[in-house]
């Protein structure tokens, strides 16, 4: 039998530049699961947590908690809920970790397979969330606007892509290109790398008037934040979200980190995005401290777009949209991660995998519909 159980963790430091400790970042919140005499691991019955947000979240065998008697419902949604995974595993390649939370309680979390919640894996396009969060930030501080022009920035876009805004960047309206042979190189900066793709690349269509994914454009938003900070990406990412939210060990493009990858490069643990996903949840908080406006966070969830494809906010997707307004944003994965937020019902989710994005979204997307139902 899976046994599961929660406990605290704290990362320690290890960044490019050596940043100032955060004063507010070694209090550590977390939530206990367990099984413990009369309990199996559908009994997780969550205990709050002080600041309603999640720090930690550790899977292994351990010891059993003084938890209440879970409700009849809760039992149902649980016992649904882990059925549902069981019977999947196999499109997960029988490696998953979830987890479910609402408030300032544990609602469900699940492991299956190799993983723990602490084991560094690549996330590939859950990070655009993430840069998003950075660009925000730097926005909150008037040095940046979101429509602004990258030509004001960077000299290299003073051609036929003059006029495009940062807002586009981010909301892949841009029309820069998917990817480019620009991307991966370690032998590049990443601002040789934009300068390449605003001298070497041709628009795939005329800004703001068409949508397109891709992860080029967000190399090109994290230039511009370089060069109105006047830092390296991996500096700005740290003194602006990482060392806020607890991911002070995490990094863009390991291999090669001068050419970072903003729109796909991160890798990290399920501990390290879910305290991400806490702030998102939390509308510009974790443990206690404000990360982002309530305001900024609102707008990464609107659309972006100006009604070309209101799909797209600011490094989220957007879903059950009535009347422009989005009840659930979600960040997906070439990998099969899948981290949503659901504004209606005040829950968060986060699907942990490496099995692929094409084996895994429909499964995903059932499982989110599942959740939605009985919460």
């Amino acid at each position: 039998m899976l046994l599961l159980i929660t406990i605290f963790s704290c990362g320690q430091k290890n960044t490019p530049q050596p940043l100032p400790d955060d004063p507010n970042d070694g209090i550590d919140t977390g939530c206990r699961t367990c099984t413990g005499k009369g309990f199996t691991e559908l009994d997780s019955t969550p205990i709050p947590i002080a600041d309603r947000d999640i720090r930690s979240i550790f899977f292994k065998d351990g010891e059993a908690g003084n938890l209440p008697d879970p409700s009849p419902m809760k039992y149902r949604n649980r016992l649904e809920f882990y059925n549902f995974l069981r019977a999947h595993s196999k499109d997960y390649d029988g490696n998953l970790m979830v987890y479910i939370g609402r408030r300032d309680t544990t609602e469900f979390c699940f492991k299956i397979g190799q993983y723990n919640a602490d084991t560094r894996l690549p996330i590939m396009s859950a990070s655009k969330a993430v840069t998003a969060a950075v660009i925000m930030s730097i926005v909150e501080t008037g040095k940046l606007a979101l429509d602004d022009k990258v030509s004001k920035y960077i000299p290299s876009f003073n051609n036929e892509k003059k006029d495009i805004t940062v807002r586009q960047l981010m909301s892949h309206t841009s029309g820069i290109v998917v990817e480019s042979r620009f991307d991966s190189r370690s032998d590049l900066t990443l601002a040789q790398n934009v300068d390449s793709v605003a001298l070497r690349t041709q628009l795939l269509f005329t800004p703001g008037k068409q949508a397109l994914y891709g992860s080029v454009a967000y190399a090109v938003a994290a230039r511009v934040a370089e060069v109105v900070e006047k830092k390296t990406w991996a500096q700005i990412f740290q003194e602006r979200i990482g060392s806020k939210c607890g991911m002070k060990d995490v990094v863009y493009s390991p291999d090669h980190p001068r050419n970072p990858e903003p729109g796909y490069g991160i890798v990290c643990s399920m501990n390290e995005y879910l305290r991400f996903l806490t702030m998102i949840y939390n509308k510009g908080t974790y443990n206690g401290v404000r990360v982002l406006k309530e305001e900024s966070i609102a707008i990464m969830e609107q659309d972006n777009t100006n009604k070309v494809d209101p799909t797209y906010g600011l490094g989220l997707f957007r879903y059950e949209i009535q009347n422009g307004v989005s009840k659930e944003v979600a960040c997906l994965s070439a990998r099969g991660i899948h981290a949503w937020v659901n504004r209606q019902k005040n829950f968060y989710g986060l699907i942990f995998t490496q099995a692929g994005f094409e084996k895994t979204i429909l499964t995903n997307l059932a499982f989110r519909d599942l959740v939605r139902a009985k919460l």
